[in-house]
Order: C-alpha cells, then sequence, then structure tokens
C-alpha cells in the first residue's frame, strides 16, 4: 500500500487537508493496527488526523478494522442485556465513581464488563480502584465469559486482552506526547453483537452529541450518550448531563440538564478514599449521588428491564 498517497491527502494541514473515502480509511487501519505500516508514516499519520480530525467515513472506516480485531463474548443466557462501559482516563482532578457506577449497576442485577487500559503514569484507574474493591482483571475470553456468566460482580477486561493491537496504538501515547484516533476509539469496543449490549459513552463537549449519536446509529448500536467527566462516562455529581438513548436509528432524551448542591464526595481522589465512598454507597452507608442514581434509571429503561423512568426510580429505592 502507497502510505504517502494517504499522508499526501490528510497531511495538508487543517484547512487544506482532505478525508478518506470509508473503504480508503478500513484498509489503512487494517494495516495501521496489524503493524504494517514503517513507523515514520505510522507518525505522521497519526499527527496528521489528529491536526485534521477524523471524519465520520474514516471513523466508521476505522471502527470495522478494530472490529474484526475485538475479542468476542456472548451475553448470559435469557439475562438481562449486558452494559459495556470504557475507562481509559482516570482520575485526574477528583475522584474516579466509573468503578461506583459499575458496581451498582451489578448489584441491580445486570451484567456489566468494563474494559480500559491497566494503568496510567498520570491518573488513578478504574483497574486500581475494582481491584482494591475485588475486581481482578479477566486475562483470557475464557475466563472474561465464565465471570460474564457467574455474573456476580463487574467483569473488567483490559484493553490488551479485548483488543491487542488497540493497546499498542493507543501506547504510542506516551512516544509521540499526544493522543490518537486510537483513544476515541476505544470507548467505542463492545465485544458483543448488534443491539445484543448497551454502550455508555460519553462525549466532551455538548457539540458532539449528534455526531456521536450519528455514529452509533450507522454501526446499529445501543448507547446512553451524554457529556462525561474528565473523559470518563459518569455522570459529573454537581452537573448531571442530558442523557440520550441511540437504539434503532433513533435518538431520545431520556433525562434533561439538572445541577445539585451539598452532594457528598470522596475526601480525595486517590484508591483508598474513593474505595472507602465506593463501599459505603453499595452499603447503604452513603447517599448515591443523584447523578449517578440518575444513570442507573437510565441504564434500567435502556436493557428493558423498566418499561418507563418511573418504574425505573422504584426499582432503584427498593434495592438501594
Amino acid at each position: 500500500m502507497d502510505y504517502t498517497r494517504f499522508i499526501k491527502e490528510v497531511g495538508r494541514g487543517k484547512n487544506h487537508a482532505r478525508d478518506l473515502d470509508r473503504e480508503q480509511a478500513l484498509a489503512l487501519y487494517r494495516d495501521m493496527l496489524a503493524g504494517a505500516v514503517p513507523d515514520l508514516q505510522l507518525g505522521a499519520l497519526l499527527i496528521a488526523l489528529r491536526i485534521k480530525g477524523e471524519s465520520e467515513e474514516e471513523m466508521l472506516g476505522f471502527y470495522q478494522a478494530m472490529e474484526e480485531q475485538v475479542m468476542r463474548l456472548q451475553t448470559p443466557a435469557e439475562g438481562p442485556m449486558p452494559v459495556v462501559i470504557p475507562t481509559y482516563n482516570g482520575a485526574r482532578k477528583q475522584a474516579n465513581l466509573t468503578p461506583l457506577l459499575a458496581m451498582l449497576l451489578s448489584k441491580l442485577g445486570l451484567p456489566v464488563l468494563v474494559h480500559g487500559v491497566d494503568e496510567d503514569p498520570t491518573r488513578i484507574t478504574s483497574a486500581e480502584i475494582l481491584r482494591a474493591l475485588g475486581v481482578g482483571a479477566a486475562h483470557n475470553q475464557e475466563q472474561a465469559q465464565q465471570q460474564l456468566d457467574a455474573g456476580r460482580l463487574p467483569v473488567f477486561v483490559p484493553i490488551s486482552v479485548l483488543c491487542a493491537p488497540i493497546d499498542k496504538q493507543l501506547a504510542l501515547r506516551w512516544k509521540m506526547g499526544v493522543r490518537n484516533s486510537s483513544h476515541t476509539l476505544a470507548k467505542l469496543i463492545t465485544p458483543f453483537a448488534g443491539q445484543a449490549s448497551l454502550r455508555l459513552s460519553s462525549v466532551s463537549h455538548p457539540e458532539y452529541i449528534q455526531k456521536v449519536s450519528s455514529f452509533f446509529s450507522q454501526v446499529d448500536g445501543r448507547a446512553l450518550l451524554s457529556q462525561g467527566t474528565e473523559g470518563e462516562v459518569y455522570a459529573n455529581p454537581l452537573r448531571s448531563p442530558p442523557v440520550y438513548l441511540i437504539a434503532n436509528g433513533a435518538q431520545e432524551i431520556l433525562i434533561e440538564k439538572q445541577e445539585f448542591a451539598n452532594v457528598e464526595l470522596p475526601v480525595s481522589k486517590e484508591v483508598a478514599a474513593t474505595v472507602a465512598f465506593t463501599q459505603e454507597c453499595l452499603n447503604g452507608q452513603r447517599a448515591i449521588p443523584q447523578a449517578i442514581s440518575n444513570q442507573l434509571v437510565c441504564c434500567l429503561v435502556a436493557t428493558g428491564i423498566s418499561g418507563d423512568m418511573a418504574e425505573a426510580r422504584m426499582i432503584i429505592e427498593q434495592v438501594f
């Protein structure tokens, strides 16, 4: 493949670069994931795409190439729809409540699969917090499937197991100094087919909602989409964002924006403080932040466990 030709297309600068079509993007990303692109040209492509910004057609092509490499799992027989939670950012300024969200969903009886990085030298990862809560990583497909079928706790699958080629692309951040397309793609992964799972997805800015919603519609995905917190999917406890359900090619809003005052939060972002806060919420010793409770309600509706929001709130009140 003539990679120089692709660099000429996407590397002409922000105002003159041209987008690849879906088939070109698919072929190129297949080679990138296979390690077939020489390092110099790979770096040029990644930087050029970051400056230009990936088009919807490019992301669809990249996503198809990635899907071919993702580990596959089966949904538990006759059980509720699994919820898939990506976690790639961790705690930077405030405590990471993604593990709390995952543990609460499991307590509601939903199969939960969390995927992300094992470690990050600059942040506290969900993997660290989950380990402290007794949730170890699944090291292969068989182990992940067994844990999923058991259903007692969330299943954490490192990206190195779920999709090793994407893990290698993510790791280039530490050599290049900036993120690349894989950081967006990793958050879109599901190991389940079609609309067999509910993906939790977040954007950094509200203006990206429609773009990501369109993507899920194009790939026939089912997702709950909202503005995240420091790159994580859990709702900010102080400012619960609007939550959108994307399913069967349509989008609807489940919860409007809300703000909350006097919210109790972990005393720090450190693992011990976050674990203590999480356990207190799970044991009923501390109130679950309303923004997180709103997400639980949306998950019950989006997975079909509840017929409407009022019924979902009743279930949560009974369990917690």
